[in-house]
């Protein structure tokens, strides 16, 4: 008899497909297709040579027919193989691209912040449940949440005109999401510009970048502190590794059929997207061009777990470690400010705790449980949230507010405010708001956050960006 699957949400099942996608220990995907390009390359390039020079020389030599026709046929059977191989790896590849298109772009520059919050807030809540599989983080969930802020960065330097090519500007005015097909912002940058991300991502399993790490040829060792020196070979590796990866790997798309204005015009297409991919995946770090991928990048491998000093009550210090970093010269200083006016210094997703306000205006000496759930907030430090608890409760319908530093206790005045508590009180709230058990919180009496994997775990739960009422706090 089978077991009912678990219910889920469409949108968690959506996210859990575009994942898959990425990474599956169940069915094919880019990552297998990619790991298999990478660790079979010379020795495939080896034998279709082989086979040609074998075929050449049948030839040259007069062979009887059926010599000539074997030797041809292996090198065929080789090459079709290769080939059917480069195609599967595009095809994987576009469908990512596509499928992240449809779970973040919607009617409107506001639908679209909403979906991209939505899908932010869903790959990091989950992402908690799925921490010790590294594999998926790593190659499903970091590439995913990189080329989604990427797109969002791309918008907001558009419509600041801080990119000045004269093109993506054209392409950006020209936007029409009724019909994607033929959009040229859709087609000649948003898509280019995702798979140069998972290209890019993907560059690190690199043979040669992996056994700079002392790693297996699988994943990535992020933990491993490398020298400056090192630092710069291993990112020249894993540039080298993405470029043989767009070139070889993937390549440019056969025509199939069609008159000969439309073979050139494929053609034209193809040449171009191969361009566009590697002017996105080659551009310097500290030019504009380069930091629209640097800057999602470095926030991403704050904010996504996977490394060892991973900290989740410290991601809110993101800005701070990344301004510090384009201080000295890291990264692009203009981009990583945009950036986080964009997300703010809570990522979505992030679970706050706060002091909810009496009906005096007063702050009442408890507090509640928020998930911040929208982008753009007020100020980079005042997020966005919806309020997940009521009296203690977990509850499913609450509403927006827009979080104020003096009523969030992740920062410390918050926290002094509801210390004059006695201690009996304090872990009387505690226990009633972890109820799912996490004990864990219990040795902080006063907490700075919480992590709403649990509670997010309950499909009726996972509805936290349809609107709500807006209230103050």
């Amino acid at each position: 008899m089978k077991q009912a699957l678990p219910k889920k949400s469409v949108f968690v099942r959506n996210l859990e497909q575009l994942l898959a996608f990425l990474y599956s220990s169940q069915q094919s995907c880019f990552y297998a297709q990619a790991v298999d390009f990478f660790q079979e390359r010379q020795s495939r390039q080896q034998q279709l040579a082989l086979a040609e020079k074998s075929w050449q020389q049948a030839q040259q030599a007069n062979a009887k027919p059926e010599q000539l026709q074997h030797s041809r046929k292996i090198f065929m059977d080789l090459q079709y193989a290769d080939e059917k191989q480069r195609l599967a790896r595009w095809q994987s590849l576009r469908q990512v691209a596509e499928a992240l298109l449809q779970l973040c772009e919607g009617s409107s520059a506001a639908e679209s912040q909403m979906l991209s919050a939505r899908l932010l807030g869903g790959l990091l809540i989950t992402s908690g449940s799925n921490i010790r599989k590294a594999l998926l983080l790593e190659y499903a969930y970091k590439p995913l949440y990189r080329a989604l802020l990427t797109l969002r960065l791309l918008e907001h330097l558009l419509e600041q005109q801080i990119l000045k090519d004269p093109n993506w500007l054209l392409w950006f005015s020209q936007r029409d999401t009724s019909a994607p097909e033929s959009c040229p912002y859709r087609q000649k940058l948003q898509l280019p510009l995702i798979m140069a991300t998972v290209i890019q991502h993907f560059g690190q399993l690199d043979p040669d970048a992996q056994r700079l790490l002392k790693q297996d040829q699988t994943i990535s060792n992020s933990d491993k502190a490398l020298s400056a020196a090192e630092r710069e070979v291993y990112l020249a590796l894993t540039l080298q590794g993405s470029v043989q990866l767009l070139q070889q790997g993937l390549g440019m798309q056969p025509f199939t059929r069609g008159t000969k204005e439309q073979r050139e015009q494929h053609l034209q297409t193809e040449q171009f997207l191969q361009q566009q991919i590697h002017k996105l995946v080659t551009a310097k770090p500290n030019t504009p061009l380069g930091g629209l991928l640097k800057v999602p990048q470095a926030y991403t491998s704050i904010v996504m777990p996977g490394r060892s000093r991973y900290n989740y009550d410290s991601l809110p210090r993101a800005a701070l470690l990344m301004r510090e970093a384009a201080h000295r010269g890291d990264y692009h200083s203009l981009l990583v400010d945009i950036l986080f006016r964009i997300v703010g210094l809570f990522p979505q997703g992030y679970g706050v705790v706060f002091t909810p306000m009496g009906d005096d205006g007063k702050p009442l000496l408890k507090y509640e449980f928020a998930i911040v759930n929208s982008l753009y907030p007020e100020k980079p430090e005042q997020p966005g949230c919806r309020v997940v608890s009521r009296n203690q409760q977990y509850r499913n319908t609450g509403y927006n507010i827009s979080l104020s530093p003096e009523l969030n206790l992740y920062f410390k005045p918050a926290r002094d405010h509801l210390k004059t508590l006695p201690e009996q009180r304090l872990k009387e709230l505690l226990n009633m708001l972890y109820q799912d058990g996490e004990e864990k919180y219990l040795s902080k009496l006063v907490p700075k956050c919480w992590q709403p994997d649990n509670f997010f775990s309950v499909p009726e739960h996972q509805n936290l960006w349809h609107n709500a009422e807006q209230r103050q706090n």
